[in-house]
């Protein structure tokens, strides 16, 4: 602490700049050079890692660490310039790495909680996940956070330590999911009534053998374009385009695009809702899988029947929308009546 004190004092500071203002000088041009070095070197990592098969949420780890390691050693490179004895320089580092692990443990725990889901992958850029009471697709996983665009198209950021240690339930969206709907009807009502309502909403809504694999056939047609767009891609040669500035521009160009598409969604073609595609009469409950309708529980004020159907992740929500619409006015036309909570008072003399 004294020589802290002495070394602050505006002598010494001044002896200190007379003796060593080249090697300053030196310092300044190495910072300035590394930092043009830096965007170059960041460009064309971003370009190599997007042009190659690498996963996105990867690619954006490995960016991080290497911002970190930059400033690392730039700062361990001027200071050995300066001439200081670097041994003591790690020594104080290594106990103040110690006391920083015990001052930022939850920024640690984010750390490692990143290191975990890359390395294990309980979910990747692209999946659906859900996580406390937030429903979103994955858009970026970082060094700390994990980013999540929700149907409300609002960025959630979640902490990734948090995300190794809660229940995560990971829907993927090019895949099937169970719908389970829970529909209360009167204790007056006809349970064999009731059940040939429910069965004969959902055959209605189900698919044919036809209509189910025209989908397949549409979502295997959409895969293989992507593999060969991908394959064309790859194709482009990578020593030019790093040294061409024209190509380098351009490569920039569509990494930006395609970074703020992935955070913040394409909206440009959506100008009102009436542009919006109606699915009034889509049929998406999945034909092959087999559906499930039955009394799931007696409860205070009603029946509690069960419908488990199954549809593609992307249909979830317009199926449960479309589907309670219909019961409900099903309902209506055969006078079944969807009680609300009551409660019976007897008064004794």
């Amino acid at each position: 602490m004294k020589e802290l004190e002495k070394f602050l004092e505006l002598d010494n500071i001044i002896r200190f700049l007379k003796t060593n203002i080249f090697k300053l000088f030196i310092i300044y041009l190495i910072v300035k050079i590394g930092k043009i070095f830096k965007t170059r070197i960041e460009k064309i990592l971003k370009i190599i890692l997007n042009k190659s098969n690498v996963d996105k949420s990867v690619a954006s780890f490995l960016l991080s660490i290497y911002s970190i390691l930059y400033y690392f050693i730039l700062l361990y490179s001027s200071v050995g310039i300066l001439g200081i004895n670097t041994t003591s320089i790690t020594t104080f580092l290594g106990a103040t790495g110690i006391v920083l692990g015990i001052a930022f443990k939850e920024t640690l725990g984010n750390f490692c909680g990143g290191l975990i889901i890359l390395t294990f992958k309980p979910f990747s850029v692209g999946d659906t996940i859900e996580y406390n009471n937030y429903i979103g697709t994955v858009k970026k996983i970082e060094l700390f956070y994990t980013k999540m665009l929700n149907p409300q198209n609002e960025l959630v950021i979640i902490p990734n330590g948090i995300v190794t240690n809660t229940e995560i339930r990971n829907i993927r969206q090019n895949g099937e999911r169970r719908l389970d709907l829970e529909i209360g009807v009167s204790y007056n009502s006809n349970i064999e009534k009731v059940k040939n309502v429910l069965e004969r909403i959902v055959i209605d809504e189900t698919m044919n053998e036809v209509e189910e694999t025209q989908i397949k056939n549409n979502l295997l047609v959409k895969l293989q374009n992507t593999i060969l767009e991908n394959r064309e891609k790859n194709r482009i040669n990578l020593f030019s385009t790093i040294f061409s500035r024209k190509k380098m521009k351009e490569a920039e160009d569509e990494a930006g695009k395609r970074s703020e598409e992935e955070i913040y969604g394409n909206t440009k073609n959506i100008e009102n809702v009436s542009n919006i595609p109606k699915v009034d009469n889509e049929k998406m409950i999945l034909g092959s899988k087999p559906s499930v309708i039955g009394v799931g529980k007696l409860a205070d004020s009603a029946i509690i029947f069960y419908v488990y159907v199954y549809t593609r992740s992307e249909n979830y929500l317009n199926l449960k929308l479309k589907l309670n619409e219909r019961i409900k006015t099903e309902f209506d036309k055969v006078g079944i009546e969807i009680p609300y909570p009551q409660m019976d008072v007897h008064i004794s003399k």
